[in-house]
């Protein structure tokens, strides 16, 4: 079997069967694949949809439930229930267009070791212009985004995010997995680098990483994740994995990376430049894109997302200075266990 897909979801059991819909919906191809749900210990109906997406659907849909919370257990459990020569990474609230699944191409042909797809946005309520200007200044991310243009061309590994992605099954297993990502608010401290951990290695292997428009998904972006409120989250938490990753570089356990893509390029753009001079900037580009004279919030915005990045990090470096058992985990060679 060439591809297998695989769905690492949680409490989100509408949006998974539009996902699987969409699936069901790919051109045809002339390969063969599947699809794993892998089920992280949800309690709405997820076990059900995915149990009737199999009976009713002309794909294969194989069901795995997951205990250990983490999207990085999930990632793992698909992989390992995988019988694909490649995987493909989804998150679980995207509606794909329908020549997603030739994302694998470039892969099987041995042009690429990792494909990235586009990713746009399927906006629930019409979003803020701030929100617009934000994705502008390098945080498109946040809301797992990722627009290149309409041609394939190579990208720096570190581009390549875990929600559209291709990757080599036997490669994932040699280079050691994913990083842990996506963890409950309790478990925060344990939150790492994510897919940024293994595109690194990928990187320092000398493999080739691609972007690829056929491989589109719509990301479905409600109105809960279009407040400031939301997006400081995202800041704190990539706060949290950036400390993660300069934590496991300072011990000659990979290198922090430079993807110009992401809230670390956001925050280094603002330490480069004063206050003062920031809003100004930044207020004339807001004003710029929403049509006004101006919009003077804006820098407050910017800087509220800014200290959120960097309590984060402080949170990770306080928590992992007073506890050598943290320093132990997060120095760890592989999270595939």
């Amino acid at each position: 079997m060439l591809l297998s897909v695989i769905i690492p979801t949680r409490n989100r059991a509408a949006h998974l069967a539009d996902l699987l819909d969409s699936l069901a919906a790919q051109e045809p191809v002339t390969f063969d694949w599947e699809v794993i749900v892998v089920d992280n210990a949800s309690t709405d109906d997820t076990p059900e949809v995915a149990r009737q997406k199999a009976a009713a659907l002309p794909i294969t849909i194989r069901y795995a439930h997951e205990p250990n919370l983490g999207l990085h257990h999930g990632r793992h459990r698909g992989a390992k229930e995988a019988a694909g020569t490649f995987l493909g990474y989804l998150d679980d609230d995207m509606i794909l267009a329908p020549t997603w699944i030739q994302g694998v191409t470039m892969a099987a042909q041995g042009r690429a070791d990792a494909v990235v797809g586009r990713v746009l946005p399927q906006w629930e309520v019409q979003p803020p212009g701030w929100v617009k200007a934000l994705a502008s200044e390098g945080i498109d991310n946040y809301l797992g985004l990722l627009d290149l243009g309409t041609t394939a061309r190579p990208v720096e590994p570190v581009m390549v995010l875990g929600g559209n992605a291709f990757l080599p099954r036997q490669a994932l297993f040699e280079l050691g997995g994913f990083h842990p990502d996506g963890v409950p608010t309790n478990l925060l401290r344990y939150r790492g680098d994510g897919e940024t951990g293994l595109m690194v290695k990928f990187k320092q292997k000398g493999m080739r990483s691609w972007y690829d428009p056929r491989a589109t998904a719509y990301h479905i972006i409600g109105a809960d994740r279009l407040t400031i409120e939301y997006i400081c989250q995202r800041a704190y938490r990539q706060g949290i994995s950036d400390s993660f990753t300069q934590i496991r570089a300072a011990h000659g356990l990979g290198e922090v990376p430079f993807s110009g893509h992401g809230l670390g390029t956001f925050v280094e753009k603002l330490r480069t430049i004063r206050p003062a001079q920031a809003a100004q900037t930044v207020t004339r580009k807001v004003g710029k894109a929403l049509g006004l004279a101006s919009f003077l919030p804006y820098h407050e915005i910017q800087e509220q997302i800014v200290q959120a990045y960097r309590e984060g990090w402080q949170f990770h470096q306080d928590e992992v200075r007073r506890d050598p058992d943290l320093l132990t985990y997060v120095l760890k060679p592989t999270y595939l266990e």
